[in-house]
């Protein structure tokens, strides 16, 4: 019977995305020394805007994490294995097995792992003997339990792993330019996993947000935990353009348009938190917000064409598939 822990391995939440989790494990191995708001924009995580039509608490996670979360660790050169499915499924035992082991590996070669627990978190230690796992999901209390048996019985029926198995090195300014390339597309592009019915992507995403605002169809706690979550995503996005800019000056636009984005986000946050859960359901509040996200719609819209002029020549090379990978 086998026990370890990986003693420093720790992760803090900011965006309560897969990029908290993902930032603890590769700093911890040494495979990248970049600050979170670069994994943030080098993996395109925070150029992602999507959003329920109601504005509910999923929104920030509502993508293809088999497709994207794959993508964010081959944009960085990490070779990574993963596997998802639902937990009502009569094969699920075997799967959890099969996970359990992946997990346990990657924390015996000390890299630490990645999976779901109604949230994003890492897997960071475990004791065949208790049938225990051990990770930490960011909030302060240090390392906890998991039983074996309870792996994928979360608040959805949905389970995800993902560990990460190597790493090569990659030429930093394409990394850098493949980023921009895929954050226009994320900007101008629907996610075909999602029913255009209930979710809106990009900049439909801001439509989304201002008109849920102005019928009041939403929750004031799920809509806020949304705003929270997505003000931070702008403020790394603001941090990681100002970073190209000083490689590029002809990001300067960008730059400047990108850092108004994340403070009208703030200035959002700071509406919501003033009027309080109750208050900000106020007509008169929701119309500040509106206009907020209005200027924050337009303001994002500038620098994703400040980023077109600068990638043209890119651009025009792919034709109509801007996104292609």
């Amino acid at each position: 019977m086998a026990t370890k822990i990986i003693r420093d391995l720790h992760m803090t939440v900011d965006s309560r995305s897969y990029i908290d989790a993902m930032h603890a494990v590769l700093i911890h191995a040494g495979w990248t020394v970049h600050p979170k708001a670069d994994l943030s924009g080098m993996t395109v995580t925070g150029f992602r805007l999507v959003v329920h039509r109601r504005l509910t608490s999923e929104s920030a996670t509502a993508y293809n994490w088999m497709a994207e979360n794959f993508l964010a660790a081959d944009f960085l050169g990490v070779t990574a294995s993963q596997a998802a499915g639902f937990s009502f499924h009569p094969t699920f035992p075997l799967y959890r097995e099969q996970a359990i082991s992946d997990l346990k590996a990657a924390i015996e070669r000390g890299v630490g792992a990645i999976f779901w627990k109604d949230g994003f978190v890492i897997a960071a230690g475990y004791d065949d003997q208790a049938e225990t796992l051990y990770y930490d999901d960011g909030s302060g209390r240090g390392l906890q339990s998991l039983s074996y048996g309870e792996f994928g019985q979360n608040r959805s029926p949905y389970w995800y792993y993902q560990v990460f198995e190597d790493k090569i090195g990659l030429d930093p300014i394409e990394v850098y330019k493949e980023s921009l390339m895929q954050a226009i597309y994320k900007w101008e592009m629907h996610d075909l996993m999602l029913p255009e019915a209930e979710y809106a992507c990009g900049s439909k995403a801001y439509e989304a947000i201002k008109q849920a605002l102005s019928t009041g169809e939403f929750d004031a706690v799920q809509a806020g935990e949304v705003f929270q979550c997505y003000a931070c995503a702008k403020r790394d996005i603001s941090e990681y353009m100002d970073k190209l800019h000083s490689l590029w000056p002809q990001l300067r636009l960008a730059a400047a348009a990108y850092g108004r984005t994340a403070a009208l986000f703030h200035d959002a946050l700071d509406v919501v938190s003033a009027a309080g859960m109750d208050g900000w359901l106020k007509q008169g509040v929701r119309q500040e917000l509106v206009r907020l996200f209005d200027e924050a719609q337009r303001s994002e819209q500038e620098g994703i064409d400040c980023i077109k002029e600068f990638m043209h020549e890119r651009i025009g090379n792919r034709f109509e598939h801007v996104g292609l990978r």
